[in-house]
């Protein structure tokens, strides 16, 4: 099966600010794996527990968002694409609206694994907000311990 997933969350960020963090190694190591390398067009993630890294071309979209496509790595998820697309929030007074979407997995992707990813992003997209609002680091997936 082959499916998306969608989840939003309001941030207290302005656009540039959030576009800052998704495009470099610094934000992606601050709020998703310690073990990230992003730059010119292209990311690299590691993760302790899997056996090989992912690799995405990034897109930025100007003061609207961020998109990677895959590249290579886990199973299932090669030219699947996730995206964040900001916009100005509905819902507060101030900050972004980020909307997150990760879509064009393999056909044959397991529902019980996709509704994983899903849970492991909506952990994700919770650990930028808190990074966006209090500038500490909080990997989901933090460094390796020997």
């Amino acid at each position: 099966m082959s499916g998306t997933i969608t989840l939003a969350a309001d941030v207290d960020a302005d656009p540039a600010v959030i576009i800052r963090a998704l495009n470099s190694s610094h934000g992606q190591r601050a709020f998703w794996t310690a073990d990230a390398d992003v730059s010119a067009g292209r990311a690299r993630f590691g993760f302790p527990q899997a056996p090989m890294d992912l690799e995405a071309d990034v897109m930025i979209q100007a003061d609207k968002g961020v998109r990677m496509t895959v590249t290579s790595g886990f199973p299932f998820w090669e030219g699947s694409t996730w995206e964040w697309e900001l916009s100005p929030t509905t819902r507060t007074g101030s900050g972004t609206s980020v909307v997150f979407r990760h879509y064009d997995f393999q056909d044959s992707y397991p529902d019980a694994d996709l509704g994983y990813t899903a849970q492991t992003w909506a952990l994700i997209l919770d650990r930028l907000g808190k990074y966006l609002a209090t500038g500490e680091s909080q990997p989901l997936f933090p460094a390796a311990t020997g």
